[in-house]
């Protein structure tokens, strides 16, 4: 049986590897893949504002004695780190791909796990264990055999700006992590994506780049993209309840996996062997980096016995 936290982060990878097929739907249709973002995270605000409306929920309890009301303090800032590193992530991400190939733009951003390695050591002191260090190299070596990347065209814009993007996706990972302990998943998502709709609003309008698409199959691929990213953060921070950041970082690499598979079912690409070799490298690094099978396995059961 998939450990509960692995099952959650592994259904969000799924999600987000989903999103970048459809985006490219929606980007043929005449959308700018600044829009796509301002509209994900709009609805991932307008759904998860409204689950905590219904719900009513303020702390991951939903209890409201004082000893399990957290500090506004440390929420307050998990919360704005998460809005902005969603921002930075976002535009980091997608503004690399106008100075460098797209494939090699992918593989940089997946040395996030990496940072998330390195900014738990200095917030928390946490040193990483060797075989998470290994399964990353290991994991690294198997998407860039995947995404074959392209190195005649390098540009330091490019490069810097995808790096930023990865460096606030580990601090978009670990933020979230740390404010999903102490307020519920949904209250999290709504004010972090509130803020990150008037960041990116607002670098949208001095940009101007602005642009919908004006057929029905454009907009069909930005309401999958919108659906996929809300329910895929949600699974992330569910996730990291059970797995920590680190692990849930790791296990995201399979999300470019997902991305090849779901181009070759809906737009017709194949792979060639490198490729096939390194899906099974990635999917190898995954057991190298996971906890023992066997204490995996009992911790299950005990916790299948406590609830029965």
């Amino acid at each position: 049986m998939i450990p509960r936290g692995y099952f959650y982060v592994i259904s969000c990878a799924c999600s987000f590897g989903l999103i970048t097929t459809l985006a490219k739907i929606s980007f043929n249709e005449g959308a700018t893949p600044q829009t796509v973002v301002f509209f994900r995270i709009l609805s991932t605000s307008i759904l998860m504002g409204l689950w905590s409306f219904w719900t009513g929920r303020k702390t991951q309890s939903g209890k409201k004695s004082k000893e399990q009301v957290p500090s506004r303090l440390p929420v307050t800032v998990t919360i704005v780190v998460t809005g902005i590193c969603i921002s930075v992530m976002s535009l980091g991400y997608l503004g690399s791909v106008k100075y460098i190939p797209v494939s090699l733009s992918v593989l940089l951003f997946f040395t996030f796990p990496f940072w998330v390695l390195i900014i738990n050591y200095i917030i928390d002191r946490e040193i990483p264990k060797l075989h998470k260090l290994f399964a990353f190299i290991v994991a690294f070596f198997g998407l860039a055999l995947s995404l074959g990347p392209t190195w005649e065209v390098l540009d330091l814009l490019g490069i810097v700006l995808v790096l930023c993007g990865s460096v606030a996706s580990a601090g978009y990972i670990v933020a979230g992590s740390k404010a999903v302990q102490m307020i519920a998943t949904p209250v999290l998502l709504f004010y972090s994506n509130t803020l990150a709709v008037f960041l990116v609003g607002a670098v949208m309008f001095y940009t101007e780049t602005f642009s919908i698409s004006h057929t029905i199959l454009g907009w069909t691929g930005i309401g999958a993209v919108c659906l996929l990213f809300t329910i895929g953060q949600f699974f992330l921070f569910t996730g990291t309840k059970h797995t920590g950041s680190a692990q849930a970082s790791l296990i995201l690499n399979v999300e470019p996996l997902i991305s090849i598979v779901a181009a070759i079912i809906l737009l017709g690409e194949q792979l060639a062997m490198p490729q096939y070799i390194g899906v099974a490298v990635v999917i190898t690094a995954l057991f190298l980096a996971g906890d023992n099978p066997k204490r995996l396995f009992l911790r299950q059961k005990r916790l299948t016995e406590k609830y029965k």
